[in-house]
């Protein structure tokens, strides 16, 4: 996996609303989320089956409805929090969370883990704890993704203000992250697939009074529909055109998560990619250029079974100049991802 260019650079919140700093969350004697006014992204309609965080007294944390405060006195070491209950298995599974305090000390992660994880396992040590082994997978507020033991560069580095999404595929083992509702990639394509493993949406941190909101969260069951919304996601030009249809727009609004509407504060619209350009990773972890399509002739390893690593490819074809052209209507592109069925 490769590095993006200036991973040191912290990147820009969602929106452009005011957030509280350190010394106003340290002198707060109330509620710390009731600091925060923003509901920038909030509860997007098509979510489904919502979950909220669960209380544990072996994490040094308070949970209220879909907030987390951790450490809301002192931290002496790493807090663990999971959700309610299980992310089922034959399922995509998609939830969204605001960081609303200032992100700073060892380590602060977003991720997933089986029930085997110890919630209360690093309560007096400062560790970086999503990720420490087999059994969770985390990603860090330094921009890094850790299994395993293992630390590997993945996105930018964020703190206050930014939206941290993740989209598990529990039929292909697929995990992937989002930040400030933009895809980072697969992160990692072995979580378990089997049925008799619970896995659960964790967050942890080290930081003392660190708040995390849970904003939105979705599971949709895995359908050749769905398959086919999450390759048309990849092409937002002929997304835009299945939004005109009447009969799709609840459709779509179920699968708001595969192209999540985004609201761009001034300092990140500066630094504005083309969506068709940023989110694709194929399942051989190779990440094409900015300016870098896909070409047959390509050596990368491509599973034709795996549309949602293939996508960026299905809307291309190359005109008699050699340039690559888009295919000319949705219909036309829907054939060409049928024929990848076949």
């Amino acid at each position: 996996m490769l590095p993006p260019p200036h991973q040191d650079t912290c990147n820009p919140g969602f929106c452009d609303c005011p957030f509280p700093n350190s010394i106003e969350v340290t002198s707060h004697k109330g509620h710390i989320p009731d600091l925060v006014r923003c509901r920038c992204g909030e509860d997007v309609q098509g979510n489904v089956n919502p979950w909220k965080w669960q209380a544990s007294e072996d994490s040094d944390a308070i949970v209220t409805d879909r907030d987390i405060i951790f450490h809301p006195t002192y931290s002496q070491g790493t807090a663990i929090v999971r959700g309610e209950r299980a992310l089922k298995p034959g399922m995509v599974h998609f939830w969204e969370m605001r960081v609303i305090t200032a992100l700073a000390g060892t380590d602060v992660m977003f991720g997933i883990g089986t029930e085997s994880v110890n919630l209360g396992q690093f309560k007096f040590h400062f560790v970086s704890a999503l990720g420490t082994n087999a059994q969770s997978w985390g990603f860090s507020y330094s921009g890094k993704v850790q299994h395993c033991g293992e630390q590997l560069p993945y996105g930018q580095k964020f703190s206050q203000g930014c939206l941290i999404g993740v989209y598990l595929d529990r039929t292909r083992g697929h995990l992937e992250f989002y930040l400030n509702r933009r895809a980072l990639g697969v992160a990692y394509t072995n979580v378990p697939t089997d049925p008799d493993v619970n896995i659960y949406p964790m967050v942890c941190s080290t930081a003392a009074k660190s708040v995390i909101r849970l904003i939105n969260c979705t599971s949709q069951p895995v359908t050749l529909q769905l398959r086919s919304f999450q390759a048309l996601s990849k092409q937002p030009n002929k997304l835009s055109e299945l939004q005109q249809m009447p009969g799709l727009k609840s459709i779509l609004q179920s699968y708001w998560f595969l192209a999540p509407p985004i609201r761009y504060s001034r300092s990140s619209h500066e630094n504005e990619l083309d969506l068709g350009d940023e989110a694709v990773l194929s399942s051989s972890k190779l990440r094409l250029g900015r300016k870098q399509k896909y070409r047959e002739t390509d050596e990368a390893s491509i599973d034709e079974d795996d549309l949602y690593a293939n996508a960026h490819k299905i809307a291309l074809r190359r005109s008699d100049s050699g340039d690559e052209e888009h295919a000319s209507s949705v219909h036309e592109m829907c054939d060409e991802y049928f024929h990848y069925l076949l």
